[in-house]
């Protein structure tokens, strides 16, 4: 049995959809002169404006079309991901802090506000990661050759060939999956 690139490239695309998600990207620390200080986190999607999450979901996306699509088609929906996945991959890797009206708006959330401070965490540069194996999977689906089918020599057993026929079939009682096709 050959390894399925697809299954990669959504494995990857879901840890990438966690990492957007549920993992701080930064930490915010605020203080003010009447309530104290505090700090909070800050996610990969909210600092983001949701495209953190948007590019692992356009992976999975174009992962569950690669299951009725054909060699050429397969090829094509694997550019779109592999492209998705270098999304990933720059906006963890080289993407910057979110802007100062996001981080004063959490903050306002939690405090009323006053002088804060931002400290990224390593999760953008796992996410980074993440989508540089979703862009090498999704690759490797590109540039794989395509799985050549083996019929034997008498046909499969119950090889149905025209869908009207299966349907009618079936309306007779009949199992179209069974070559001698018996009653039910």
């Amino acid at each position: 049995m050959r390894a399925d690139p697809r299954l990669a490239t959504a494995a990857g695309a879901l840890v990438g959809l966690g990492v957007a998600a549920l993992a701080d990207w930064w930490t915010v620390t605020w203080g003010d002169g009447m309530t104290g200080g505090g700090s909070a986190g800050l996610s990969g999607s909210l600092g983001t404006g949701g495209l953190a999450a948007i590019l692992p979901g356009v992976v999975l996306a174009a992962m569950l079309a690669t299951l009725t699509l054909a060699t050429t088609g397969r090829r094509a929906v694997g550019l779109v991901a592999a492209a998705a996945g270098l999304g990933m991959a720059a906006l963890g890797l080289l993407g910057g802090p979110p802007s100062d009206a996001v981080v004063e708006q959490h903050v306002l959330a939690a405090t009323l506000g006053g002088a804060w401070s931002l400290t990224p965490t390593a999760s953008p540069i796992a996410y980074g990661v993440v989508g540089l194996l979703v862009a090498a999977a999704a690759l490797w689906l590109v540039v794989r050759p395509p799985v050549r089918r083996v019929r034997t020599a008498g046909g499969a057993s119950g090889d149905v060939t025209d869908p009207l026929a299966s349907w009618k079939a079936m309306d007779d009682g009949q199992d179209p999956t069974d070559s001698e096709g018996e009653r039910a």
